[in-house]
């Protein structure tokens, strides 16, 4: 048995009364079902059964986890793989300690009535993406194609593209696709590009600390990990509770919810993290599925340096 495994049986059997290890989480988006394992395993009370007291730090468009680590206002943050690896080039010592989304749910999305068949016929549009690590597949995408399309930055909402001030514009499967649905585009109108299609078929969500968390304290990281995994195990066997979960961090943040559109998102998220024909185990980042993504940042010039998956993944042994 592992080290961690060890460390991780010791936190499931803490005893009443154990103090409880302050820690801190950032989220890399507002609240949504997408991260409704983290909810659960806080609602449940997983993380404080493994010797953690949690606060989790929404974020937004503008909001950059990796910063919030390195600044020490968070131990634990979530973003894509491409992401940390950029900040890890960029001199972040980040490091993989959980990979959640295996395949990326990240597409351009068009109008059929535009004629857009092929991603070179973007050259020159107009195309809505977010701000800082969300351009980084596009941007690789693009250099691919050898197409100089107009970036629009958004925030988030598909006001542009609803009102056809854009052609095109950044959407993620579980949720602004649904979300142009919703607001009126019958599914046979749209045009969507999925990047799982391409070469840059990049894992998202994963958890990320600095290299020095593992190093000195591997018992919460490990306690981390496994609360976590097991907070979206009961988030997929208790839709309902997730989506109460859900519903009650977006309405303390004022945003609107639905739950048709909740629904949607944690159930593609499901098919994202645990995929019947995925390439990885749960909770874990292969060197197979790190290695293209290493490969497309170096050829497209994000970075000039990255560390080899031995150093940048550090897998959690867990205990179900």
């Amino acid at each position: 048995m592992t080290r961690f495994a060890l460390l991780l049986i010791t936190f499931i059997l803490l005893p009443p009364g154990t103090a409880l290890t302050a820690t801190r989480l950032a989220l890399h988006w507002q609240p949504q079902a997408q991260f409704a394992g983290f909810y659960l395993a806080e609602d449940k009370g997983f993380y404080r059964e493994a010797g953690l007291d949690l606060t989790i730090l929404h974020g937004g468009a503008d909001s950059v986890p990796a910063d919030r680590l390195s600044s020490g206002e968070a131990h634990f943050a979530t973003m894509f793989l491409a992401t940390a690896l950029e900040r890890r080039g960029a001199g972040i010592p980040l490091v993989n300690v959980c990979q959640l989304v295996q395949r990326s749910s990240l597409l351009l999305l068009t109008r059929k009535k535009d004629a857009i068949t092929d991603i070179a016929d973007l050259d020159g549009r107009r195309v809505a993406v977010w701000a800082n690590e969300f351009q980084l597949q596009p941007w690789a995408l693009f250099r691919q194609h050898d197409i100089d399309p107009l970036l629009v930055p958004f925030s988030g909402s598909m006001e542009l593209f609803l009102k056809e001030a854009v052609s095109a514009t950044l959407a993620m499967w579980y949720n602004e696709y649904h979300t142009v649905q919703a607001a009126g585009y019958l599914e046979e109108e749209l045009q969507p590009f999925f990047f799982k299609d391409t070469a840059f078929d990049f894992p998202e969500d994963g958890i990320y600390c600095l290299a020095e968390t593992v190093e000195n304290d591997p018992e919460t990281v490990a306690a981390f990990v496994s609360a976590t995994l097991r907070g979206w195990r009961y988030a997929f066997a208790h839709e309902e509770e997730a989506l109460a979960s859900t519903e009650a961090r977006m309405r303390a943040a004022n945003l609107a919810f639905s739950a048709t559109h909740q629904r949607w998102m944690l159930r593609t998220i499901e098919s994202l993290i645990a995929p019947p024909d995925g390439p990885d185990e749960f909770g874990r980042l292969s060197r197979r599925s790190f290695d293209p993504v290493a490969a497309a940042l170096l050829q497209a010039g994000f970075t000039d340096r990255l560390p080899s998956y031995e150093v940048f993944v550090r897998s959690i042994d867990y205990v179900d």
